[in-house]
């Protein structure tokens, strides 16, 4: 392995989970509806299941109106079908050609209780951010045990791969804390 090469693979494994947090969070709405707060409610149709966005056009009006526009107007009630599933806990109006979502203004206790999910999912990405750290130490380990690399080698890499690990970590809490003071606030 390179010398870079095992920083690289933590950067890449931490920026992919962060990318997966970051789109988690986005579908926890607040009080401002984004088209993220159902793209990817899985909806069965054609035999498969597919994303929301992959189907329709999602039309934002704001602050809590969602319009979805199915490409194909045949699978209508599909889409209707998979969003009542959701854990949105909405029911579309259904017209023609499309589906209006209307969503309510949240209350104090459904806020807390976003924030208890916000939490939840903060915790499931620092877990998976440790796990990338296990995997790569262990690989250091090995690499150390075959003489692949020495063990001051191991030392730096351990310590740069902790700086990268802790940076994750610190964007997770960001991440965090811009989306509990958006749901405290709007």
């Amino acid at each position: 392995m390179s010398d870079d090469s095992y920083i690289l693979e933590v950067k890449e494994s931490v920026k992919k989970h962060l990318n997966t947090f970051t789109e988690t969070l986005s579908s926890i709405r607040s009080n401002k509806v984004s088209s993220s707060t159902i793209e990817n409610i899985m909806v069965e149709c054609y035999g498969s299941h597919s994303p929301l966005k992959n189907l329709a056009n999602i039309v934002v009006q704001p602050p809590t109106i969602l319009i979805v526009e199915p490409w194909d107007i045949s699978i209508l009630n599909d889409i209707a079908i998979a969003i009542e599933k959701s854990p949105l806990n909405i029911s579309p109006t259904k017209d023609q050609k499309s589906l209006k979502l209307v969503f309510p203004s949240l209350t104090t206790e459904r806020r807390e209780q976003l924030i208890k999910m916000v939490y939840t999912e903060k915790e499931k990405a620092r877990v998976e951010i440790k796990h990338i750290r296990e995997e790569i130490n262990k690989k250091i380990n090995s690499d150390l045990k075959e003489k692949v690399i020495s063990e001051d080698q191991k030392f730096f890499f351990e310590k740069e791969i902790q700086k990268a690990i802790d940076e994750g970590n610190t964007k997770v809490d960001e991440l965090t804390t811009r989306k509990e003071t958006d749901l405290r606030n709007n």
